[in-house]
């Protein structure tokens, strides 16, 4: 008979900090204790109950699905079990990062993206770059353009 592992418990009003992944205002009331947070932009941070975070993945899950919020606590992630999502979201950061690595690295990482936001958080950063002239890589570019499906210029 296989030893069965002890999930960790935590307090459910054990605060955690979270941080906003959407590039924009972001906001969140949570149904059950009728607080509500106000994410000005990408970046911005606050804490959050255990109780609130486990709320807001059964009554509005995409905002940990689609990576709006991140949760900086690898114990809470494991113990939510939401580390399937983290794992799969980038930051505007992880980004910047890519689009300096060689266009194999990026068309891998670009074609391996599953949720939507990330694609479009990609393209968005992307075509800022270019149009600004900080993405000028024709390599680069084309690696984008054919992991994402859409050109840079706006003007094509």
């Amino acid at each position: 008979m296989a030893q069965r592992t002890n999930k960790t418990k935590l307090e459910e009003s054990s605060l955690v900090y979270v941080v906003s992944n959407f590039d924009g205002v972001l906001t969140y009331k949570c149904p059950r204790s009728g607080e509500s947070w106000l994410f000005k932009n990408h970046g911005a941070s606050d804490t959050m109950t255990v109780g609130q975070l486990r709320t807001m993945l059964s009554q509005k899950p995409k905002y940990i699905e689609k990576g709006w919020i991140k949760v900086d606590n690898e114990e809470v992630v494991q113990f939510l079990n939401i580390s399937k999502y983290v794992k799969n979201t980038l930051t505007k950061d992880d980004f910047e990062r890519l689009f300096e690595e060689d266009p194999e690295k990026i068309e891998e990482v670009l074609t391996g993206l599953d949720s939507d936001y990330s694609k479009i958080s990609a393209f968005d950063l992307a075509r800022n770059k270019y149009v600004n002239g900080k993405l000028r890589d024709h390599f680069v570019i084309r690696a984008i353009e054919k992991s994402l499906g859409q050109k840079l210029d706006p003007n094509s």
